[in-house]
């Protein structure tokens, strides 16, 4: 009976390992944004955008960890859901989709953001970050447009673009995740079984 519980727990955590594997292939990059805008004054908007050509491969963004003085007010359009106390998402089902966020200028403001998209396709979905005043009629000064973008492609390695005058963009390394978790319970299912095999070989082996 042992050895059967065994033999079943270890199979299960082996499809457990490799439905994880099934599910990361949709993973995209991870990235850590320190936006700088100390040379700035006054109020305006952090414009985050989400933007793809009509069929572009299914891709979501998602917004974590958000740090630094923001406003109450969040102004979004098309496929945008969350707020900022928890977390964002934007999907690429609509051709544009923003969210400009209220910010007091003067100092750092950072998130995460983790994106999926779809394996197949030509058309990819391009994310990305700016300035604008209070008016919401033109970038703050400096700027003249995106402050930092990336680009998803699918089946392609992602295209990280910032300026340096205001954005920090680094890799965020992924957890090891389920699968490796899984593996190390097969590793350690199958120690204890031959350790148990060696110290106790009359017990229903």
């Amino acid at each position: 009976m042992i050895n059967y519980l065994t033999s079943f727990f270890t199979r299960a955590l082996l499809a457990l390992a490799l439905a994880g594997g099934a599910n990361t292939a949709f993973a995209g990059p991870m990235v850590h944004f320190t936006v700088d805008t100390t040379s700035l004054t006054g109020t305006g908007y952090l414009d985050l955008t989400f933007a793809a050509l009509a069929g572009a491969a299914p891709a979501t963004a998602t917004l974590t960890h958000f740090t630094g003085a923001f406003g109450a007010t969040a102004l979004p359009t098309g496929d945008v859901g969350g707020d900022i106390g928890s977390a964002v998402t934007l999907g690429n089902g609509q051709t544009f989709n923003e969210l400009l966020q209220a910010v007091t200028f003067g100092g750092l403001f950072s998130f995460d953001a983790a994106f999926d998209i779809a394996p197949g396709g030509t058309i990819g979905t391009g994310f990305g970050i700016a300035l604008v005043n209070a008016a919401l009629d033109n970038y703050v000064p400096g700027t003249m447009g995106n402050v930092a973008s990336i680009d998803l492609m699918p089946g392609a390695p992602a295209t990280v673009w910032a300026d340096t005058a205001f954005v920090t963009a680094t890799p965020v390394p992924e957890p090891a995740g389920l699968p490796v978790f899984a593996t190390g319970c097969v590793l350690a299912a199958l120690a204890l079984r031959r350790r148990n095999r060696g110290q106790s070989p009359n017990l229903g082996n």
